[in-house]
């Protein structure tokens, strides 16, 4: 999957002369030093581009359990300034690197961000962020322990379009949330078979490796998770042919109750996730169903989200009048409700998530702590407390399929 996603980025970067912006962009006297553990397929385009264009962050290495592959990865995409490692522990024992990158396999999230943190480093890890909520809470204890930023790779969520939906959700323009459904899925064949997403021992299945479709039902089904009530109806899987611990697929039905919102009445959920849509008649692969898509039921409005996790490609938010029929269509790229004035129409998700880490470790190092930093006005976030609700209801989901939550 990694290979088409770089094929996009290049097309997408030539289409808005991005190279231009990589040749002039000049880093500051002393940026901040970020260490990547893993030479993973996924970080020419979750941090190899976006680095390329922040004037205030540089990668300074890469650590693999093959020095060799790390030093391949720095010759092939000309980090001038990484040093390879041979081995992850060897990168957080170097002070120099004051932060990490993580885009190991799932299951490997929780202990290498706990290594880090103790290792005093600030932390980007690729979602899910742990294995299961009890991570996430030791994770949250050590960050506020050591004094160190933890992020949870949301980065859709960092995203001027989302921002747009939030506003017109919260506005209340259209009445309260009734329904919000999420859908995830992908044509079987897309993943080797023994790709490490269906590997349970690496906390693989589709709930873990689609968590996009739980975060996004969450943020817009209620303003905080900090006091809502989640009560899972139904979760439906397709079992992985090879592993019966692994979810191919799922279907699952939820509510999300807040007493801080819509009177406190409960708001339906539901999500689908697939890694492997199966070939029609066998032979056909299911193109039409790589669907990408976030659906908010208002009491006087539909609106639809469509590649929500991806909207810096294209996108194009529509509002649908319940009463009268008409359609409002809209889209942002940059700026918005919480960004106020900044970004640039060519800017990825992955972009404005490494902006929020920037900012939040900068903050931090100036002497905030960790509540301020995360609560700073016009600067957006997703804190260690929102990433745990999300993982708790993935563990209901799968508690309720009687598979029990992910190891």
């Amino acid at each position: 999957m990694s290979w088409v996603l770089d094929l996009v980025l290049g097309v997408h970067n030539w289409r808005h002369g991005v190279s231009s912006v990589v040749t002039s962009t000049k880093k500051t006297t002393s940026p901040l030093r970020l260490g990547i553990l893993g030479a993973a397929a996924i970080s020419p385009c979750a941090i190899f581009d976006p680095v390329s264009t922040h004037p205030d962050v540089v990668i300074s290495g890469i650590a693999a359990r093959s020095k060799i592959k790390a030093e391949a990865q720095i010759k092939r995409y000309k980090l001038q300034h990484a040093r390879a490692y041979g081995s992850y522990e060897d990168l957080l024992a170097d002070p120099e690197i004051e932060a990490v990158y993580i885009p190991l396999p799932n299951g490997l999230h929780a202990e290498w961000t706990l290594k880090a943190l103790r290792a005093g480093k600030h932390v980007l890890v690729e979602k899910p962020v742990a294995s299961n909520a009890e991570q996430v809470r030791e994770l949250k204890r050590v960050s506020e322990e050591t004094g160190k930023i933890v992020l949870e790779a949301f980065h859709w969520r960092f995203h001027p379009a989302a921002h747009l939906v939030k506003s017109l959700v919260d506005s209340r323009a259209y009445g309260a949330v009734q329904e919000v459904k999420a859908r995830m899925a992908v044509p079987a064949g897309t993943m080797a078979k023994d790709d490490i997403r269906f590997q349970y021992a690496l906390a693989g299945g589709s709930c873990m490796d689609l968590l996009y479709v739980f975060s996004a039902t969450s943020y817009f089904a209620a303003p905080s998770l900090r006091d809502a009530k989640v009560d899972v109806l139904s979760a439906v899987p397709r079992m992985n042919a090879r592993d019966g611990k692994i979810d191919d697929a799922m279907t699952a039905d939820y509510t999300i109750t807040s007493p801080s919102a819509n009177n406190g009445k409960p708001v339906r959920c539901h999500v689908e996730t697939d890694l492997a849509v199966p070939w029609l008649w066998g032979i056909i692969p299911p193109l039409w169903e790589g669907t990408i898509t976030v659906t908010i039921e208002l009491e006087k409005a539909t609106i639809v989200f469509p590649n929500f996790p991806g909207p810096w490609l294209s996108h194009s938010i529509t509002v649908t009048d319940r009463g009268t029929g008409k359609v409002i269509k809209s889209s942002a790229y940059t700026d918005g409700p919480q960004w106020v004035r900044r970004g640039a129409r060519w800017w990825t998700t992955y972009r404005y998530q490494l902006e929020a880490f920037v900012d939040r470790v900068r903050a931090v190092q100036g002497g905030r702590s960790l509540r301020e930093a995360e609560e700073m006005e016009g600067w957006p976030w997703v804190g260690l407390e929102e990433s745990e609700a999300v993982m708790a209801i993935v563990d209901q989901v799968y508690e309720k399929t009687g598979l029990g939550a992910r190891k």
